[in-house]
């Protein structure tokens, strides 16, 4: 393999990490921005309800999202291997 395919597979290989971890990490900034508001309007001061609220949103959001992004990543090995590993 020569350099720039290298650095072309190193590229990819980030945005598919940022592409399948983009979804749980929005969801778990919108979750914990909602609860905290909720909480300023309740003047609730129970660390708990974030915590569990993240967690659940986020479980759910990667149980959505999981056989999209497991086709990426596989896609991408595959890819990848058939480079390394010309038949």
């Amino acid at each position: 393999m020569s350099i720039d395919t290298l650095i072309q597979f190193a590229t990819r290989g980030m945005l598919l990490c940022l592409s399948v971890s983009l979804p749980a990490v929005m969801v778990a900034a919108l979750v914990g921005l909602a609860v905290s508001f909720l909480q300023a309007i309740t003047s609730m001061q129970d660390q708990t309800l974030p915590h569990a609220a993240k967690l659940i949103a986020v479980t759910v959001t990667i149980m959505i999202v999981a056989p999209v992004s497991c086709a990426a990543v596989l896609r991408f090995a595959s890819d990848m291997m058939n480079q390394a590993l010309p038949q």
